[in-house]
């Protein structure tokens, strides 16, 4: 297991491991009252391209990212940015958080896959229904380690906006994050299976 990962995004966070479980290391930090960051290192049993194919499909949202309603890309996949307008539902009595988040993609000087993702508030379309969060910002660097492994290192930074009970804080700096990487494992997984069978029948097609 990877004990400590390289590849802080966020240097001013003074993380403290909270969770240890399913080989995933889960870190939070106390930034604000409002704000929730962290950290979460994992090593995933799926290629690289596997788990960015979930990531970035819209129509997995709900398979991994915890709370996911609905999500669907509102530009082409193909562009240097990729933008998806996402709803989360939370809690009741709360409303829901929604938002469009812009998916940037680069390879850092390590080599590592970069996606950096960040809520845009002014492509969020209004509704009175549901809630835009003050911020949401998160970084995942992944690592190819063999053509069936992958290490992950995600972080975030998460203010949900409006007034959230106490009750539900611990859920959001740690739950939410958890659930969503160890669903984001399997997704991928199912991925490579799909990606597998795909080559498997464009073989025997050949033949």
């Amino acid at each position: 297991m990877c004990a400590s990962l390289s590849g802080a995004v966020f240097a001013d966070s003074e993380w403290k491991l909270t969770k240890e479980q399913d080989n995933i290391l889960l870190y939070t930090s106390d930034n604000s009252e409002h704000t929730y960051a962290t950290r979460i290192e994992a090593v995933i049993p799926a290629p690289l391209e596997a788990i960015v194919d979930a990531i970035e499909d819209p129509e997995a949202c709900s398979d991994w990212l915890f709370r996911c309603q609905t999500a669907k890309t509102i530009n082409q996949k193909e562009s240097a940015h990729q933008y998806t307008y996402y709803i989360r539902d939370y809690p009741f009595p709360l409303k829901d958080r929604h938002g469009v988040i812009e998916i940037s993609r680069s390879f850092n000087d390590l080599g590592q896959f970069v996606l950096n993702l960040k809520l845009m508030p002014t492509m969020t379309p209004e509704d009175t229904t549901l809630i835009v969060p003050e911020q949401f910002e998160a970084s995942i660097t992944l690592t190819k380690t063999s053509q069936t492994h992958s290490t992950i290192i995600l972080e975030h930074r998460l203010n949900p906006g409006g007034k959230i009970p106490a009750w539900l804080k611990k859920s959001l700096h740690e739950e939410f994050p958890f659930k969503s990487v160890r669903g984001l494992i399997e997704s991928a997984q199912r991925k490579q299976i799909s990606r597998s069978q795909s080559a498997l029948s464009k073989s025997f097609a050949a033949m």
